[in-house]
């Protein structure tokens, strides 16, 4: 074994004694408390080792685990075992295994303090945002106002009538600590995280601080809103239960009305920021008032079944009348059914019927008429198909006449001018035949004349072409057409005159029967002009063809 003072040591010991930390302090009673329950169990085992090297190696195991633990690491554990281990590199040693521990004490010298700089940049990192944190929260409070008339409305949900009238108050207060509690749960979220954040205690107060200074304007403040809307909210409950519960009688509305609004209350009361008081005692007072409405509804459903009951009885003779109705219902039509049913139905009205009852009755009472509207429908269906096939059939008519027409405008000129006319009034027939609106008949018109248009040019050309004694024939026709008309509307103005004596009562019997003889004798003169007409007309038109 070598002496301490052997050139082996290695020659920084005392530079690393300088660069330690400061030494321990004396071991007096108030530094005695400040010593680690880990420290003084390893105080004491270091002290139970026999040699130096022993020593050492329990000291760096111990420094190694000060600074490896998980969690925030134990620096002043650290230093202090430091401390206490540096003197036994002065005693006699193995200078290979001296060598060996101080190279490992030096290393874990250099790596605490490298973790120390790390933490330090961490804490620095976590201070910088914990200030900005709380600049932001100072700002908010400093902008108030203008953060909370930018918020949106609160939504209520389903507003209980109690309440209505006053639902923009409680709105507006509900906005408000909407936004302080915002504001306290970030508050108070900063103060967990500078608890839990490692740095210098200095720091850490004035973080407090200044979170203590932005409480003082935050929580005083929640503290009145949540106040002003318990009292308002639990005098609405007041006021409530006073005007529709009376001892253990609930009047005023119906229990379902009463059940809706207790609901909507009580939902108000978990929506709203109540104390604790006011929200226990005002849901104390609205079960209390739901167990009274419970009661109403049992008496409610009582009174229910026994007129369901009733009504069950009296539903028996309604139903005799059905089936008699079904039993002959095959026989009548749907206007006699009509009648029947309607008998029915003034029966049920003068019956205290259950509503469910009514409506199964009046459920079998349409099934009675349904075959019958089937049947109804059927017909109507048929006579549209009827319709339609009726209006296609129309379609195709006059498709064929414009077809038609088309065709004898372009065929025209190598038809005889008799065989034209004669196709022409053919069609012309058919036209007055169609069953078609004013407008059709317009329009198939207008698609006729053009023709009828031709065959007046082809019927000049006709008379052009005439030869003198022809023509002359052709002239003296028409004027004793002419003359032949004229003569006949004479005859109808006389008859018509005759006709008019013999409709006035003025007439006696033999004048009666006077004027009678004169209107069959106009009347036989009448048929021979009209026949003498026709004649002339034909030869007129044998003539122009």
């Amino acid at each position: 074994m070598t002496s301490p003072s052997d050139s082996s040591i290695p020659s920084d010991i005392d530079s690393e004694t300088a660069l330690s930390t400061p030494s321990a302090p004396s071991p007096s009673e108030n530094q005695e408390q400040k010593i680690s329950p880990l420290f003084k169990e390893f105080t004491e085992k270091l002290s139970s080792l026999p040699t130096p090297e022993e020593k050492i190696a329990c000291g760096l195991t111990f420094m190694q685990s000060s600074i490896s633990q998980e969690g925030s690491p134990r620096f002043r554990e650290f230093w202090e075992a430091r401390r206490v281990v540096l003197p036994f590199f002065k005693e006699n040693l193995n200078p290979a295994i001296r060598s060996k521990l101080w190279g490992d004490y030096v290393e874990l010298t250099v790596e605490a303090r490298r973790l120390k700089e790390i933490l330090e940049e961490q804490s620095l990192f976590a201070m910088e945002q914990i200030d900005l944190a709380i600049k932001a929260i100072e700002a908010d409070m400093n902008g108030f106002q203008a953060l909370l008339a930018q918020g949106a409305g609160i939504p209520f949900g389903q507003v209980a009538e109690t309440i209505r009238d006053k639902i923009g108050v409680y709105q507006k207060i509900q906005s408000e600590l909407n936004l302080l509690n915002t504001l306290a749960s970030r508050l108070n979220g900063l103060r967990k995280e500078i608890i839990k954040t490692d740095m210098r205690i200095r720091f850490k107060t004035k973080f407090f601080k200044r979170l203590s200074d932005v409480g003082d304007q935050i929580f005083p403040k929640r503290k009145e809103l949540i106040e002003a809307v318990s009292d308002e909210f639990e005098k609405d409950v007041d006021r409530f239960i006073g005007e529709y519960f009376k001892g253990d009688q609930a009047s005023g509305a119906p229990y379902y009305a009463l059940r809706e609004e207790i609901k909507s209350l009580q939902g108000t009361a978990k929506f709203l920021t109540l104390n604790s008081s006011v929200f226990t005692r005002t849901r104390l007072k609205l079960s209390e008032c739901w167990d009274k409405v419970k009661v109403l509804e049992k008496e409610h459903k009582k009174e229910v079944m026994e007129r369901k009951q009733a009504s069950s009885e009296q539903k028996q003779s309604i139903q005799t009348l059905i089936d008699e109705l079904k039993a002959k219902g095959h026989s009548l039509n749907l206007r006699e059914l009509d009648l029947e049913i309607d008998r029915i139905f003034k029966e049920m009205r003068g019956l205290p019927l259950h509503r469910d009852d009514v409506r199964a009755l009046q459920g079998e009472l349409h099934q009675l008429r349904a075959p019958l509207l089937a049947a109804q429908e059927q017909r109507a269906r048929e006579l549209e198909a009827q319709e339609k096939e009726k209006i296609r059939l129309k379609k195709e008519k006059v498709i064929s006449l414009k077809e038609r027409i088309a065709q004898l405008l372009k065929d025209g000129e190598r038809m005889e001018l008799e065989v034209l006319i004669s196709a022409f009034s053919e069609i012309q027939a058919q036209i007055e035949q169609l069953e078609a609106s004013k407008i059709e008949k317009q329009q198939i018109e207008r698609t006729l004349r053009p023709l009828k248009d031709f065959i007046a040019d082809k019927k000049e050309h006709s008379l052009l072409n005439l030869s003198e004694d022809d023509k002359k024939t052709l002239e003296n026709l028409r004027l004793v057409l002419q003359q032949k008309k004229e003569r006949r509307q004479e005859i109808k103005n006389q008859l018509e005159i005759y006709r008019k004596a013999v409709g006035s009562s003025s007439l006696d019997f033999e004048k009666a029967m006077h004027y009678r003889e004169l209107m069959d004798q106009e009347k036989e003169r009448l048929e021979k002009a009209n026949a003498a007409i026709d004649e002339i007309e034909q030869k007129i038109s044998e003539l122009e063809s």
